[in-house]
């Protein structure tokens, strides 16, 4: 993985999610996508220069279909 590569943190707003998104950018990491379900003004820490979102990863639709059973 390139540190130019999306990182996308779930449960970032939390001790260690919030935690795990500052150790990638002191890393080098350039493009953080930090989510969580909970309002920005509950998230335990945000990181500057980091992208944070607030959203419910369980609302979304699969990415892909299930691959096909071969006969």
């Amino acid at each position: 993985m390139s540190k130019n590569d999306l990182v996308v943190v779930t449960g970032a707003g939390g001790f260690i999610g919030g935690h795990l998104v500052r150790v990638l950018q002191q890393r080098g990491h350039t493009k953080i996508r930090a989510v969580d379900v909970k309002p920005l003004n509950e998230w335990y820490q945000k990181t500057p220069g980091v992208e944070n979102q607030v959203g419910d990863l369980a609302l979304l639709e699969p990415a892909a279909p299930p691959p096909r059973a071969r006969a």
